[in-house]
């Protein structure tokens, strides 16, 4: 019962508050309506969707976003035998480095 009336009293400011936010419902003559526009006819409505059909046409066939930017080339493969090659001398090379113990064990060893 203690929590009953301050409750009731903070629903009824919230409806209150809600019910003088709402005005007299009257519109300022000169705000109310927007302004008159000429009507157009069925003709003239046509031929601006003709235009518009015409450039929409040409801007999809035009050049697009992603167009002119060609795709890298791909770098030659070297022979299997120059990269054999290769990764012999980098395992001979870390080998030494392991021997010599200049290559830390990894984790939180080093």
């Amino acid at each position: 019962m203690n929590l009953f009336a301050p409750l009731t009293l903070a629903a009824l400011q919230l409806v209150a508050v809600a019910a003088y936010a709402q005005g007299n419902n009257t519109v300022d003559p000169s705000q109310g309506k927007a302004r008159a526009t000429q009507e157009t006819t069925s003709q003239e409505r046509s031929a601006a969707r003709a235009d518009r059909k015409a450039e929409g046409a040409a801007a999809a066939r035009g050049p697009q976003i992603a167009e002119g930017q060609s795709t890298p080339t791909a770098r030659e493969t070297p022979a299997q035998s120059d990269r054999k090659e290769a990764s012999k001398k980098r395992r001979a090379a870390n080998s030494e480095l392991n021997k010599a113990g200049a290559l830390p064990r990894g984790g939180n060893n080093q």
